[in-house]
């Protein structure tokens, strides 16, 4: 063998025993980091909604919680959070972000107090809201840099009633008054104008859906448009019902905005005064649906979603404010919210929603006032 192969042999040795050296390090490096993203899922599915409530008692005296750790591995409390039922957040701590607040190991429990249960300022005596803590698999948790395991972190959470209760009704109905509450009132109006149709389409629907006593009523509702003219519907319904009813009557012709004021004989009628406003030939509210429910926590019915009906030219579109206001039966006004709304040309309708949040009483809600301006 000549020089020259010996030479060409031993580099061509070397190189093979880098390559291979290297390919080695590369397998090992891969394989390390394979094992520990293995190891993160496996953690992250053993502490998959493996935290639970065994109780929780916030008042006005003294917050705790109890939590237990279900899961088969060790978990790390990091964040207490008060947040609305629509995940809006209220209150936090800590206020850093994430802490070590406790670590639970398999089938512990710990309180949480006042020391980690924080006060909500901004909360309302009364309120639905609900309680959310967030935890991590303890081997996960990097405690000198929290925020660097958010990745990984869950939460659980439950209900509560923030307390304090709310305020005293000035609207108490009389003992022994029959009532009944209206919870949609949608005249037929062209989308266009904001004029309501001639005969035989003068037509207004109208909701009775609860009331203190079962039985047919008359409804006799009066009709008033931006001139001043009087006009009005009538019609018998039941005082409780699921069903939309249609009464008739003279309002032909008439322009937003509508001021609309609903009697019932020998019934007290709560949701008694509506108003859909709007501007005539743009754009204007055609109709309104309160959506309530009864909260067996407080045994109230509350209002929690109020939803407009928007009728809008379709030739000319628009950008326009929607406002809310309700108001109790002296005047007061017990919620208010405005929504902008953005309608190309060709669009001749939508449905704007308000959350009413905190929700209000029924009871309390007199009268529903909707204005409609240009934005």
């Amino acid at each position: 063998m000549t020089v020259g192969a010996l030479i060409l042999l031993a580099v061509t040795l070397a190189i093979g025993f880098f390559i291979w050296g290297f390919s080695l390090s590369w397998m090992g490096i891969s394989f390390n980091d394979l094992s520990n993203s293995l190891n993160r899922a496996v953690l992250q599915v053993k502490t998959s909604a493996q935290l639970s409530f065994e109780a929780i008692n916030y008042t006005t005296s003294g917050r705790i919680a109890i939590v237990r750790n279900v899961a088969d591995v060790p978990v790390t409390l990091t964040r207490v959070e008060i947040v609305t039922p629509e995940g809006y957040l209220r209150a936090f701590y800590p206020s850093a972000g994430f802490a070590n607040l406790s670590k639970l190991m398999p089938r512990q429990n710990v309180t949480l107090t006042d020391v980690e249960i924080p006060l909500c300022g901004v909360c309302v005596g009364g309120e639905r809201l609900k309680l959310r803590v967030w935890y991590v698999a303890s081997d996960l948790f990097d405690e000198a840099n929290p925020v660097f395991s958010a990745d990984e972190m869950k939460y659980v959470e439950t209900i509560f009633i923030y307390p304090g209760g709310s305020p005293p009704s000035a609207c108490q109905i009389p003992e022994g008054q029959k009532w009944m509450f209206i919870d949609v009132i949608d005249p037929i109006t062209f989308t266009d104008s904001g004029r309501t149709p001639d005969s035989p389409n003068n037509r207004l629907f109208v909701r009775a859906p609860f009331a203190s006593h079962s039985e047919d009523v008359l409804l006799n509702v009066v009709v008033v448009n931006a001139s001043g003219a009087v006009g009005g519907v009538s019609g018998m319904v039941p005082s409780i019902g699921n069903s939309i009813v249609e009464l008739t009557g003279p309002i032909g012709g008439f322009v937003v905005p509508l001021n609309i004021t609903v009697d019932a004989s020998g019934f007290e009628v709560v949701q008694r005064f509506w108003r859909l406003g709007g501007i005539p030939y743009r754009a204007h509210a055609s109709g309104v649906q309160l959506w309530w429910s009864f909260d067996t926590a407080t045994n109230q019915r509350l209002l929690n979603v109020v939803m407009v009906e928007l009728g809008v030219n379709d030739l000319v579109g628009g950008s326009f404010v929607i406002t809310l206001r309700l108001k109790d039966c002296v005047g007061n006004t017990i919620y208010i919210a405005s929504n902008t709304v953005n309608l190309p040309r060709g669009i001749f309708s939508d449905s704007v929603f308000f959350d009413v949040s905190p929700p209000v009483r029924m009871d309390d809600v007199y009268e529903i006032i909707v204005e409609v301006d240009q934005a």
